[in-house]
């Protein structure tokens, strides 16, 4: 009975864990098209002025809650299309959600290791200015992570 009952709990966690992330969802794959988009804009036009275009939030790499971020591989955060300039140039590989979570590095380690994925952690939503989950697809450059996120 009580294998029963780890499996059945089991199937539901996972089960749960696959509903919190759809990637398929119209969402997801929006985030997953602007991260593509500023991949081949970095293929084309480099990395200095990809910066300069995902730093400009009235660009083409911010839409809404959906923006473009940078971080090198060893955590220093060089673009983000959030507006958010105090957070430039800043160490972000220590960061935590509000449930301890280092995701900068979780990003990393997936872009490294897969190339490419989704990190979900909790973060500040600049639309609604509540902690909500933040599902974020990154994918590896040279020298770092390109990646994009929304909310549930």
């Amino acid at each position: 009975m009580k294998k029963i009952f780890l499996l059945v709990l089991g199937i539901l966690f996972f089960a749960g864990t696959a509903m919190a992330l759809d990637a398929d969802s119209p969402k997801a794959a929006k985030a997953k098209e602007l991260v593509q988009k500023a991949i081949d804009f970095y293929k084309a036009k480099g990395l200095e002025e990809t910066v300069a275009v995902v730093n400009d939030t009235k660009g083409q790499f911010r839409d809404g809650e959906y923006y473009i971020f940078i971080h090198t591989f060893d955590g220093i955060n060089i673009a983000r299309g959030d507006g958010n300039i105090k957070r430039l140039g800043s160490y972000v590989l220590d960061d935590q959600d509000s449930k301890g979570k280092l995701f900068v590095q979780e990003m990393i380690k997936t872009a490294q290791k897969n190339g490419s994925g989704w990190v979900n952690y909790m973060f500040k939503n600049p639309v609604s200015g509540k902690v909500e989950t933040k599902h974020s697809y990154v994918e590896k450059i040279d020298k770092g992570i390109v990646g994009c996120g929304y909310f549930d």
